[in-house]
């Protein structure tokens, strides 16, 4: 089960992202080093699919 939690409500929280998720949707272009999945993970029911930065 994915929950999304907006970070900036978790001040004590030490954000990282590791990957961002649904970028086949994107509207802005993030250019961040970081994996873009079309959708989702495998493990977490989307394609697994990675997109060019």
């Amino acid at each position: 089960k994915l929950i999304d939690v907006y970070a900036a409500v978790l001040p004590s929280l030490e954000f990282k992202p590791s990957v961002h998720v649904s970028y086949g949707e994107k509207v802005l272009s993030i250019k961040d080093g970081l994996p873009k999945m079309k959708d989702f993970p495998k493990e977490m029911g989307g394609s697994g699919e990675l997109l060019p930065e």
